[in-house]
């Protein structure tokens, strides 16, 4: 398809989906309880990824009890991607309570903005954190405090985990990757520094095609430690799930299955492949995989980059 031509298609979907966004805040979610809002939400937002020719894999198990997430943080898609998949709010910048429609619906969908400059906000912050894992909540954090081309994972902010810790709630790392068609990483969905944000809407709009993947690890215990410890765990955690040799110990120990919202989820294990001669495809169908919302084609992964993590 012409470049030119996906662009006005996917920007005219977008111009829909976000209006259909603002016609639930305004209508619908008065009427609502706050589970029925977060299923609506979570709906909402894998439409938003699809309509951006997005395509949402999840590695891991989702926890049914309330978490801190804290993810690694490439671009302003994270947070469609994590609230497809996870029923949560999110802390943002709060830069991003300016942006046009976008943050109007964040605003509405009770994101909390954090001024990263302020230490007392973030004091404050923690509590209204707190408050919420308290309430059986799960909120999502981005600890870098800043986004990166995807690379690398940049040193975790320890301030944010002290809600974790007086809230006495496990802390769910993430680890955030973008990939094109062709299953290479890709930063076509970065959005890095004080780049505006139609220029990163504009790559994602222009890009064939987007694979987000969000590997889930296993949950930390937020009580009883210090919340530099817990960052440093949680970080560490993040690292080794980023890291190429993560997606091949997947591969090898991998199930598959559809990911349900309100906790239910079908799994069905897969043998391990014996060896490295199976097709790229066979290895991502046998990789720890759900397919949040409509099951899609993944791209393979290349023999090369399976290679390289032995």
């Amino acid at each position: 398809m012409h470049r030119t031509l996906r662009r006005t298609l996917r920007l005219t979907r977008l111009g829909l989906h976000l209006a259909l966004g603002i016609a639930l805040v305004r209508l619908a979610y008065p009427l609502l309880r706050s589970r029925q809002r977060a299923a609506v939400r979570a709906r909402w937002c894998r439409q938003l990824l699809a309509t951006l020719g997005v395509r949402l894999q999840v590695a891991g198990t989702a926890p049914s009890h309330p978490v801190l997430v804290a993810a690694n943080h490439v671009s302003w898609l994270d947070i469609f991607a994590i609230g497809a998949a996870l029923p949560c709010t999110f802390v943002s910048k709060h830069e991003a309570r300016s942006w046009p429609v976008f943050g109007w619906l964040a605003a509405h969908n009770e994101t909390l903005f954090l001024r990263r400059d302020s230490a007392r906000a973030a004091h404050a912050l923690n509590r209204h954190v707190a408050a919420r894992l308290a309430g059986r909540e799960s909120v999502a954090i981005f600890p870098e405090g800043t986004t990166s081309d995807g690379s690398q994972v940049l040193p975790f902010n320890a301030a944010l985990f002290q809600s974790a810790v007086d809230a006495a709630c496990r802390v769910l790392p993430v680890a955030v990757q973008y990939y094109d068609h062709r299953a290479r990483c890709t930063t076509a969905a970065a959005y890095v520094g004080d780049d505006p944000l139609w220029k990163s809407l504009r790559a994602v709009l222009d890009a064939p095609s987007i694979h987000v993947h969000l590997f889930l690890g296993d949950c930390l215990q937020g009580a009883g430690v210090s919340r530099r410890e817990l960052a440093a765990r949680a970080r560490e955690t993040v690292v080794r799930l980023h890291s190429p040799a993560s997606v091949y110990e997947r591969v090898l120990t991998g199930c598959a299955g559809v990911v349900r919202w309100g906790g239910k989820r079908a799994v069905k294990r897969l043998p391990a492949p014996s060896s490295l001669s199976i097709s790229s495809a066979a290895w991502w169908r046998a990789s720890a995989c759900f397919t949040i919302a409509r099951p899609s084609p993944v791209p393979p992964v290349s023999r090369e980059r399976l290679r390289s993590t032995r």
